[in-house]
């Protein structure tokens, strides 16, 4: 065989391996782009439904607030929250689970009810990628939501005194039935109906998952079978060059030993070496084309050790990432409930028997964040915040949440603490301390109430993407009507604090306060360590006071 005709056929296999390679590439970007739409379709599907999850829940809140509060707000929240999920309005940009908790608080506007949205929620999903399966299952959970908002809707309308005339409208009058709405939206048939809408768009989201699963699995199954291809492609342009070499050693011994000795170093990883090989016959071009592809390699070569600098950089970013994602996890939830949750604990959820609660406020926020702007609201929540959190740690007790001004502490969680109403007391009197410091060098007041209850709640876990350690129970509600009863500068607690207490810290009777279910209950206010008051504390009497306000169920 001439040497160029060996050349002709070793280049047009070369061509034709380069070629199939180049189409490879090509259809593995397009299984990717593919893989990755189908992962986007999934996420925009999964995200609609959730929006029925999220409505539920703040429909509960809105409901359950109007219903404690009777107030206006609450009652066009509602309606404005069933306005997006039907369509009637456009849907927030941001909208999820904090949108309303920022709407609450003030800190942005309400929804634009001039604007349209998108039409009902089944016909978002119609213009989606999903099954009829899938779209049955969502249209259960739709009918579900419907359930859970009628009764919400009942109960409202009880409040005001308006009861349902047979036509949907409540057009009929009569006197409230506070006694109806409260028995309705915290009624066990209510909470059942929630549940079963939770699990519903769960089963949706199970579906919609399970489907594009497989989806995903193929597109995975066909890129590795073009990365197997390309494999194969390689290595069969490995072993032509290895075969060429050897047909040209025995062909061309005395003209080609200098170009094989130079093979053979470049084949060894020299690639600055060059054949020392001259002239235009076939042995000479071989002997160039040799050289070119030494300088092609080290331009290879180069690039890939630049790509694995890159992929070393990128590496220590993720690492670097997972650990600032564990450090934001700990600043979120407690240590030990974090750990349990990377631990692979699902639910977390329990009863502590003998905890502290403690709410704080601060006195005419409302009026002291329009004085001082946004800006100067932000500067001292957290200076005060800051504070806090400091004593938090100093005193063992647990910072469960803050709600705008309200800053809410809880001794005994989750760690238990034989110690927990001795630890929360001595934090609350050092807060106060800070609270009345701080007032005195500020140029303008600052005033706080404090609320102090002690007894059993139930903890966990609340979320999936963005976890919440909260708390519940009878304890929480009544805490938080201590504090709101409670004056200016003022540690309001129960008597079941002061038994707690009463050999180890000074109180001052507060008189009777009144509670939802419970009556007029004793009160009492906290005042300091007794080992701090000179000689031996004697509390003056003061008139009771009562309150009158009933306890408000939707802290």
């Amino acid at each position: 065989m001439k040497l160029r005709t060996f050349f002709s056929a070793f280049f047009l296999v070369l061509v034709a391996l380069a070629g199939a390679n180049l189409v490879i590439g090509l259809y593995l970007q397009k299984v990717d782009r593919q893989t990755e739409a189908a992962r986007e379709r999934l996420s925009d599907i999964t995200s609609l439904s959730e929006d029925l999850v999220i409505s539920s829940q703040w429909a509960t809140r809105f409901a359950r607030g109007f219903v404690a509060t009777k107030t206006q707000d609450r009652w066009d929240f509602y309606s404005e929250l069933e306005d997006i999920l039907e369509g009637r309005i456009a849907r927030p940009e941001g909208y999820g689970l904090e949108y309303w908790d920022l709407v609450v608080g003030g800190f942005i506007p309400p929804p634009d009810t001039s604007t349209s949205g998108e039409g009902p929620l089944e016909d978002q999903f119609l213009k989606r990628d999903i099954t009829i399966a899938e779209f049955n299952q969502l249209k259960k959970a739709k009918e579900l939501f419907r359930k859970v908002s009628t009764t919400e809707k009942i109960a409202m309308h009880a409040v005001k005194g308006e009861f349902d005339d047979g036509t949907g409208k409540f057009a009929g009058k009569s006197k409230p039935d506070m006694a109806l709405a409260e028995r309705l939206i915290y009624g066990d048939e209510y909470n059942r109906e929630n549940g079963e809408l939770s699990e519903a768009v769960y089963n949706f989201n199970k579906m919609v998952r399970k489907r594009y699963k497989a989806t995903l699995v193929k597109e995975e199954q066909r890129t590795a079978a073009l990365v197997g291809m390309n494999i194969y492609l390689a290595a069969t342009l490995f072993l032509i060059v290895l075969a060429s070499v050897a047909f040209l050693e025995q062909r061309f011994v005395k003209r080609t030993s200098r170009l094989t000795a130079a093979v053979d170093s470049i084949s060894r990883g020299n690639l600055e070496s060059r054949t020392q090989v001259s002239g235009q016959d076939e042995i000479g071009r071989i002997a160039q084309s040799v050289e070119s592809m030494a300088r092609n390699l080290s331009v290879a070569f180069a690039a890939l050790e630049e790509k694995v600098k890159i992929s070393e950089k990128t590496a220590l970013e993720l690492n670097n990432e997972r650990l600032r994602s564990e450090k934001l996890l700990h600043n979120i939830l407690p240590a030990t409930i974090a750990q349990r949750l990377q631990g692979g604990e699902e639910v977390i959820a329990e009863v502590f028997p003998e905890v502290t609660v403690f709410f704080s406020d601060i006195v005419g926020f409302t009026d002291l964040s329009a004085r001082i702007g946004p800006h100067g609201t932000v500067n001292l929540l957290n200076v005060l915040f800051e504070k806090f959190d400091e004593l938090v740690e100093k005193h063992g007790v647990e910072k469960i949440k803050t709600i705008g001004d309200s800053y809410m502490v809880v001794g005994g969680v989750p760690h238990r603490d034989p110690l927990h109403c001795q630890h929360v007391a001595e934090f609350a009197l050092e807060a106060m301390a800070f609270i009345k410091n701080f007032s005195s060098q500020s140029p303008f007041p600052v005033e706080m109430r404090m609320g102090i209850h002690t007894g059993t709640v139930a903890a966990g876990v609340l979320g999936k993407k963005k976890f919440s350690y909260d708390l519940w129970g009878d304890v929480v509600n009544v805490a938080s009507r201590f504090e709101s009863t409670s004056p200016a500068n003022k540690i309001h607690v129960s008597e079941a604090v002061k038994v707690r207490l009463a050999d180890d810290f000074a109180f001052l009777d507060a008189g009777t306060v009144q509670m939802k279910g419970k009556g007029q209950t004793p009160s009492f206010y906290l005042l300091s360590r007794k080992n701090t008051v000179l000689g031996v504390v004697e509390p003056e009497k003061q008139t009771g006071r009562t309150g009158t306000a009933p306890v408000d169920d939707t802290v």
